[in-house]
């Protein structure tokens, strides 16, 4: 389940950094990805069209600040914690005159970094903070990312924000870890039935409430609500009985980033989440519908949660020596660990703005805002870098507000592989297209 829902410009087309620099009217020439190579340029992604420009040389100092890592970011967080401070302690004459002075600093501070930096030329930036780079970009702010074995490493363009503070942290020995891994399953591959009292049918795609079947009906949570009462049954149909490419890459990232910065990585399976969406989705249903539902998701679940504890299993075998854990919904220790250290964050004031969203996908959203800081509740390491889809940039963001002074998350995302269908990636596409990997295959990307 994503973050996100995807949209496409111009119908069924999609996004590249060649075509984005020409909506812009920008040469490319003049942008960070002069020598960068056609693959890149041209590799296709799906996106929200949520994209703007930025050059470094000339970032009002207003917007700036985003943009400091480092000891510029530091110095900045610093300052902004004591103005917070004077604030919270009241409104003084001298405490104004305090935080003017402040204010003062960190513009010098944001000004002397913009300044250092030259006058960059143009980067193309997604969601205001998610600067696009190419891989030599990512090697240059993360260096040990040379040392990855990744498909595709070198073709495809990258989502980055605060890659230099996870790679100094690196570099001075702390203890840093990896995040990220597989949505449960895509599209297409599992379908929800409603059966009615008059032995009709309606199906609909679990994943992302689109229905299959030719008849229009409204999504499955609106469906329920005004149907409650002639609804006799709720089961499911599971078609995935293998994982795709996209799926296998997910957790082969971890492992290859992991292995070149010494770092844990953390894998969340998220079957719980999709619980949580039905719960909230059958609560207008009689209890004996509503458990026998559950038991019929789980029957489908646990198929699934195997085949990627069998990758995971092989994995640790061929990366020893990375300590690692898998979190899924039957593993109640961990589960338990994660919703225990979770609570201080989720239920802070503050977090309200951040956890929003329609009624049935509250507690959903709730995790997938907090996942990303998983390593943090397991081991209580600080410096995280999530390694994600594209998809998850705005769970990323709202993570990292959410923990900010508590840890430092970092993120290095990338776009799910566009599938044959030429237009769908591998998530979205229809299940002829979606590219399995069978088990043998397992070792060979």
């Amino acid at each position: 389940m994503h973050g996100e829902e995807y949209t496409y410009i111009h119908g069924n087309d999609v996004y590249s950094i060649q075509s984005l620099l020409a909506a812009f009217s920008i040469k490319q020439e003049n942008t960070i990805y002069k020598d960068t190579p056609n693959d890149v340029v041209r590799w296709p992604f799906s996106a929200s069209n949520f994209f703007e420009t930025v050059s470094t040389g000339d970032i009002p100092l207003n917007e700036a600040e985003q943009f400091l890592e480092g000891d510029d970011k530091r110095e900045a967080e610093k300052i902004n914690a004591e103005i917070k401070n004077y604030k919270d302690t009241g409104t003084t004459i001298a405490n104004q005159n305090r935080i003017k002075t402040l204010r003062t600093q960190k513009k010098e501070l944001i000004s002397k970094a913009m300044l250092r930096r030259g006058s960059a030329p143009v980067a193309l930036v997604y969601k205001t903070f998610m600067e696009i780079n190419d891989s030599a970009a990512v090697e240059k702010k993360i260096p040990q990312f040379k040392h990855t074995a990744w498909p595709y490493r070198s073709q495809m363009p990258y989502f980055t924000a605060g890659l230099e503070d996870f790679a100094q942290a690196v570099s001075r020995g702390e203890e840093t870890a990896i995040t990220g891994g597989p949505c449960f399953f895509g599209e297409y591959e599992v379908d929800m039935i409603w059966t009615l009292k008059d032995g009709s049918q309606r199906i609909f795609d679990f994943t992302t409430r689109r229905k299959n079947s030719g008849e229009l009906v409204s999504q499955e949570a609106e469906f329920t609500k005004k149907n409650a009462e002639a609804v006799a049954d709720v089961s499911f149909q599971s078609h995935k009985t293998l994982l795709t490419t996209e799926e296998y890459d997910s957790i082969l990232y971890l492992f290859e980033l992991a292995q070149a910065t010494n770092s844990c990585l953390t894998i969340p399976i998220v079957d719980a989440s999709y619980e949580k969406y039905l719960d909230a989705m059958l609560a207008p249903l009689s209890e004996e519908i509503r458990t026998r539902a559950h038991i019929r998701f789980r029957e489908i679940a646990r198929p699934i949660i195997a085949l990627y504890r069998e990758l995971f299993e092989a994995l640790k075998k061929k990366y020893p020596g990375i300590k690692c854990a898998m979190m899924t919904g039957e593993d109640t220790e961990l589960l338990n660990l994660y919703y225990e250290k979770r609570t201080p964050f989720v239920e802070k004031p503050s977090s309200r703005r951040i956890i929003s969203g329609i009624k049935e996908k509250i507690e959903s959203v709730k995790d997938y805002i907090t996942l990303p800081a998983l390593p943090f509740y397991l081991w209580g390491i600080k410096n995280v870098l999530e390694v994600d889809y594209l998809g998850e940039t705005d769970s990323f963001w709202k993570c990292r507000k959410m923990h900010k002074g508590q840890m430092n998350l970092s993120a290095l995302l990338y776009p799910i592989k566009i599938s044959a269908d030429g237009w769908r990636s591998i998530f979205s596409t229809e299940l002829k297209y979606k590219e399995y990997i069978a088990k043998e295959a397992y070792g060979t990307r």
